[in-house]
């Protein structure tokens, strides 16, 4: 059989690309005359409308489903199920069966020339972004990408589907798509290979963008004094300082109450009960022996809280100024600023408040 010309070639990969479209599947199966196209069969549910079987059709010999050439399949019939008036009622009740599956198969072509044409009009009406999806789906087809079963994600195709692009030259999968009617390309992140640069917008750390420091981180870290930090080094921002201010006031709390703790349980001895320093009566401290270790701790921690008291207070008259004021509502960060200056403001009075109280009870 001689070669398929090139005309050829687009006409049938054209037929093809148009009824995958309209939802016919392209099968296995090739065809018996040129032994080199693979059949196209229609939808399921428009033969079990019809209640007929499932057309069958070739591109390149066919063309189109009017124009196949259906020949009825011959049934062996056994032995057992000869009829009793011979062999001559059989063959008559056999012209009969013939002939109605020649009136059948002239019937059908005529019933599914109509859909074709309507399911065209249909699918000229859907594809705006593009003339004809079709020939394009078809030209890909031939230069070797793949139909996949994916759609186009948008809305003026209306499910086209996807050609996925062809294999690279180590034979590996790759992983783009294509949507031949409105030109857009996708990408999934697995198949995104090491040298390809992504041009999207990315929110990343000071790292990413090569060391490049916002203005609102630094004003930040002006503003609590983190020191300065460059090159690659990492932004703290208000929650983990704010973290940090607490586990600082509490480890100098925990470590005043367990000095205290334990001057208590030296001085009590073998009595065996705890003496707190918030139920201590003044006779009770009166009588106990004066411990300058826990007197001196709590005199410490006074100081480094009054010291941070007069930081927060500073911080907090320069936050306020008019040209800070004036920044901030630009920036959008004053009101949070100022919040967690006057949450950090009460936790340090709180504080003090209660080493004062220890202080005077000792």
């Amino acid at each position: 059989m001689p070669a398929p010309s090139v005309s050829t070639l687009e006409a049938t990969s054209a037929i093809l690309g148009e009824y995958m479209l309209k939802g016919w599947t392209l099968t296995d199966l090739h065809c018996s005359s040129c032994k080199t196209t693979p059949l196209m069969r229609e939808p399921a549910a428009i033969a079990s409308r019809e209640n007929r079987e499932r057309v069958q059709f070739c591109a390149g010999c066919d063309g189109r489903p009017e124009g196949r050439v259906r020949v009825p399949p011959v049934a062996s019939v056994p032995e057992a199920s000869v009829p009793a008036g011979g062999l001559g009622a059989y063959e008559t009740r056999a012209v009969a069966s013939e002939s109605t599956d020649r009136q059948e198969t002239v019937a059908v072509p005529q019933q599914s020339r109509s859909r074709p044409a309507e399911a065209s009009q249909q699918s000229q009406s859907q594809t705006e972004p593009k003339a004809d999806p079709a020939a394009s789906l078809s030209q890909l087809l031939l230069q070797g990408y793949s139909l996949l079963a994916d759609t186009c994600p948008n809305t003026s195709c209306r499910g086209i589907p996807l050609a996925g692009y062809p294999k690279r030259k180590d034979g590996s999968k790759d992983g783009r798509k294509v949507c031949v009617s409105c030109g857009m390309g996708w990408v999934e992140e697995k198949s995104v290979d090491e040298g390809w640069v992504l041009t999207g917008e990315k929110k990343g750390t000071r790292e990413d963008d090569g060391g490049a420091e916002s203005p609102r981180s630094k004003k930040r870290r002006e503003l609590y004094g983190l020191g300065d930090v460059k090159g690659k080094g990492k932004a703290v921002d208000v929650g983990e300082f704010e973290r940090q201010a607490r586990a600082s006031e509490n480890e100098l709390v925990s470590k005043a109450e367990e000095k205290e703790l334990e001057e208590a349980v030296a001085e009590v001895g073998s009595e065996g009960s705890l003496v707190h320093k918030d139920i201590l009566t003044k006779e009770q401290s009166s009588n106990s022996i004066q411990q300058p270790h826990l007197a001196q701790s709590l005199t410490q921690t006074s100081s480094a809280l009054s010291t941070t008291l007069s930081h927060l207070a500073s911080s907090l008259s320069s936050l306020t100024q008019p040209e800070r004021l004036a920044e901030g509502e630009k920036s959008g960060k004053l009101f949070v600023d100022i919040k967690l200056h006057t949450e950090a403001l009460k936790d340090v009075l709180g504080v003090l408040g209660e080493v004062e109280k220890a202080r005077k009870g000792w």
